[in-house]
């Protein structure tokens, strides 16, 4: 998570009505298999067979259409769902108060499905994290899945929030707005998800507000559709005996992307883990990154040395180094991604997330690199890009990646800062 210089404030979402439309699908008609009966003619030397089709019939099966990101969401209860009645407003209507109807994004033409989730909630209080092994990603890397827009836009910026998150300003449509000028071709929204148990609630959505953040993408998807692609992710908290839950959570929707996020930050983390030296916890917070990737829970892991902001004058990559090390080489057996994160420069400590040193270690272990802003304000999208490619290329890395529907696709760095040009020229 990543936080601008000035502070945060609350941002109510404005009251409404949730119009979603409805597709109930065509009743399928099913026939059974004919059956023949001989029938014998009397005073007649020849036989005939009469063959009789009895037709089964077949009624339409009722169901209720879900929004397009939607794929289990949960059983609201009265307040929840009167949250959820906060979403209204006419279709690709210009950006007002938040937040307004969402209609039907488009989906994505990829195949890889959202991993189905273990239906259990969370544990009343941290249950002791599991031992975690290292688990390969299932889905396989593509190469240029698609090409560019006429524009000749060509990436995405796969990290940025929504006013839901308590910290954000703006409303989707301005970040959508902003994206375009930066010449790129799609966004990912992916703002703080629900903790179980108030686990730092002044920093994320609440439960009864999940249905409301996926209507706002869809809202914005809508809103952009064939000017710029808007894609639904989460920035999903690990945090150890949280794990029933955050699987749960995941299942909820057809989620694009999953932005794995540890917080040495948060309250409930430094209660727990803020002992000995400042350098022990540290290599505690770089313990529970490969942990997290180790969970098979997340594509790809975020802002991945935020720690250097605690304590920040006392950072020194050379004393963690090894344990840094040690990490990233759990980290790339499990083939999840990790992000380089332009909005370090922005933070205490500034410079990018990870620095320069690290990202040439992820290099030498071939960790598949995504680029996010981390934008809390529209103007930050597709901030400082240019930078961060001429970065990864420094460090020794060819390609760069971002992901749909769970799938992760990888780009030529050439081909995306010549489309960055271009596009952000014909966008001028």
């Amino acid at each position: 998570m990543s936080k601008k210089k000035t502070s945060p404030k609350k941002v109510s979402p404005s009251k409404g009505k949730t119009n979603v439309k409805k597709m109930a699908p065509k009743p399928i008609k099913t026939a059974s298999k004919s059956s023949s009966k001989k029938l014998s003619l009397k005073k007649t030397a020849t036989k005939a067979i009469r063959k009789v089709s009895k037709p089964a019939k077949a009624s339409p099966k009722k169901t209720v259409a879900k929004p397009a990101f939607t794929k289990k969401p949960p059983a609201l209860s009265k307040k929840s769902a009167a949250h959820s009645k906060q979403v209204a407003g006419p279709k690709k209507s210009a950006a007002k108060p938040l937040p307004k109807t969402a209609s039907k994004a488009p989906a994505s033409k990829s195949t890889a499905a959202t991993p189905k989730p273990a239906q259990q909630s969370a544990p009343p209080t941290p249950a002791p994290a599991p031992k975690s092994q290292a688990v390969k990603k299932a889905s396989k890397s593509v190469t240029a899945a698609s090409g560019p827009t006429k524009s000749g836009a060509l990436f995405y910026d796969s990290h940025m929030h929504t006013p839901l998150c308590k910290h954000a300003w703006g409303e989707p449509e301005e970040y959508a707005q902003q994206a375009i000028k930066a010449g790129l071709k799609g966004i990912i929204f992916t703002c703080h998800a629900p903790m179980p148990n108030g686990f730092w609630p002044t920093v994320r959505m609440a439960e009864s507000e999940f249905d409301t953040y996926v209507a706002l993408v869809q809202r914005a998807a809508d809103a952009y559709k064939g000017k710029l692609h808007v894609c639904l992710g989460i920035e999903s908290e690990w945090f150890p005996g949280y794990e029933d839950y955050i699987r749960e959570l995941h299942g909820r929707a057809e989620f694009d992307y999953v932005l794995g996020a540890v917080h040495w930050q948060a309250k409930e983390y430094l209660a727990k883990f803020e002992s000995g030296t400042i350098e022990n916890f540290r290599r505690i917070y770089f313990d529970h990154l490969a942990k997290s990737a180790e969970t098979g829970l997340y594509d790809c892991l975020a802002h991945p040395d935020l720690v250097k902001n605690y304590h920040p004058d006392s950072w020194c990559f050379a004393i963690i180094k090894n344990s840094v090390a040690a990490c990233l080489d759990r980290i790339a057996a499990t083939g999840v991604a990790m992000e380089l994160n332009t909005s370090g420069l922005n933070k205490s400590y500034s410079e990018m997330n990870p620095g320069n040193e690290m990202l040439r270690m992820m290099a030498e272990r071939k960790i598949p690199v995504v680029i996010g802003s981390d934008a809390h304000r529209g103007h930050r999208v597709g901030d400082q890009f240019v930078t961060a490619l001429n970065n990864l290329t420094e460090a020794g890395y060819e390609h760069v990646s971002y992901f749909q529907k769970r799938q992760r696709i990888d780009l030529k760095i050439r081909d995306v800062l010549a489309s960055l040009k271009k596009a952000a020229d014909h966008n001028a």
